[in-house]
């Protein structure tokens, strides 16, 4: 009965108004949260088994009775991971009727997809409105939007939210930065909402030829250090958030805390739970939905690390907060190109002639935006500048949309070629590490490791 109470208090005090949501919110008991989750997630569990030719299949094989589990920790060492959704049909995943579907970022052979119903969406972007509000954003104000909407589901789930609060918008999709600026300036946007990476560029433009006031930017898509977060808000004058998500999570898991102290959980759609966490609390985050029906997801594993924090004292207290991502439980990393893994650079190395087989790649980021420090070893009488040019036409080739990134500045590539054998640690055929963010600081080393 009691899982019913919040759907009840919508129904009859709160209706659609996001301010009266907010308002609430701080009112809502920590317990009957989690208690509604606990219900919600057990009948997913139940939806799933019935529906789901992939979860009916992995129950039987792990011994699961979905009846006889109570909570998520009951699974044990049960989990959805990101290849299980590249190496399975994504119908085998299905549980009701697609509406709606995403891709992630190249970062593999395959894309991973994922389907939603347009009711799905829409609830999303309503959660995504009632952060936008804990924010400062309200119906007076000029928004412009500059997400990628290829195959990405940010920029349609931020629509719905905007149409949610009813301010003024404009979608600019993810332009150069210098067109992005020509065009936009005489509208006097006070609200911009954009890729993180993209944003240092527009900001070197706006500190050069001058800004106009602004109320706050939201950034998404990769982690702002903060030192890099404090000359954007210097430029612009204005507070800079962040928001965090996955296409997996609809792009919605959380919500930076106006205090900019971590992101609040979306725990009315998501259970969270942090795993393995190590002596200072960080872990992978994993989740399940709660809401959907289309294709819901059992303890998917975002390969994220971070840890939980403790409560602040904006509304939004009664769900629960994250730090700031601090790596990845694998090799997968985002950033200023974009999300990126070793299958990329072997793509894009391997067809040029003068490199040996040994490589690593280091995510670095010495001033405001990423750079992408290539370690190549190159065989004899390889011509470091021939090689060179070689990499940056195949690039074009193979990977437009990165680029793009990389023509727009929103990172740089530093090439740094070395004799063959450097690479690799000491010892027989020991493994190296290909992709590196050395952006990281320790706590995530050693979580991850």
């Amino acid at each position: 009965m009691l899982e019913a109470v919040p759907t009840i208090i919508e129904t009859l005090f709160l209706g659609k108004s996001i301010g009266r949501r907010l308002a609430f919110a701080p009112h809502l008991p920590r317990a009957l949260v989690k208690h509604v989750s606990l219900a919600q997630f057990r009948a997913t569990l139940e939806w799933v088994n019935q529906r789901s030719a992939f979860y009916r299949e992995r129950f039987r094989a792990a011994g699961i009775e979905p009846k006889r589990i109570r909570r998520p920790e009951d699974l044990g060492d049960f989990f959805t991971t990101s290849a299980d959704l590249r190496e399975r049909p994504t119908e085998d995943f299905v549980c009701a009727k697609p509406e709606a579907g995403f891709e992630t970022t190249g970062t593999t052979a395959r894309n991973k997809r994922v389907y939603f119903s347009n009711e799905e969406v829409r609830d999303i972007g309503y959660e995504g409105a009632v952060g936008l509000w804990n924010l400062g954003l309200r119906p007076e104000d000029r928004v412009v939007d500059a997400f990628d909407y290829a195959f990405w589901n940010a920029g349609i789930t931020l629509l719905h939210s905007l149409e949610r609060v009813g301010c003024f918008h404009v979608i600019a999709s993810k332009l150069p930065p210098e067109e992005f600026y020509e065009r936009v300036r005489e509208y006097r946007f006070n609200v911009l909402i954009v890729d993180t990476a993209w944003l240092v560029t527009l900001t070197e433009i706006a500190a050069r030829r001058g800004t106009w006031p602004v109320k706050f930017i939201l950034s998404g898509s990769e982690n702002m250090a903060e030192a890099t977060r404090q000359w954007v808000e210097s430029v612009w004058r204005a507070k800079v958030y962040q928001a965090y998500g996955q296409t997996e999570s609809l792009g919605a898991t959380g919500v930076e805390c106006p205090r900019q102290r971590g992101y609040h959980l979306n725990e009315v759609n998501f259970y969270f739970e942090i795993l393995h966490p190590n002596a200072e609390g960080y872990g992978e985050l994993v989740f399940t939905t709660l809401t959907r029906k289309v294709m819901p997801f059992i303890r998917y594993r975002s390969n994220d690390i971070t840890r939980l924090l403790p409560d602040c004292d904006c509304p939004l207290r009664s769900m629960r907060r994250i730090d700031k991502i601090v790596g990845r439980a694998d090799e997968i990393i985002s950033c200023g190109m974009g999300m990126i893994s070793p299958w990329i650079f072997e793509t894009w190395f391997g067809g040029v002639p003068g490199l040996a087989d040994d490589w690593q790649v280091a995510v670095t980021q010495p001033g405001p935006r990423d750079v992408l420090e290539l370690r190549l070893e190159t065989t004899e009488g390889a011509e470091p500048r021939a090689v060179q040019a070689a990499l940056e036409r195949e690039l074009e080739q193979r990977f437009p949309y990165y680029y793009k990134n990389y023509r727009m500045g929103m990172y740089d590539l530093r090439f740094v070629f070395l004799p063959r054998g450097t690479l690799r640690p000491a010892g027989p055929r020991r493994k190296l590490r290909r992709v590196l963010d050395e952006r990281i600081p320790a706590a995530a080393v050693a979580a991850r490791d």
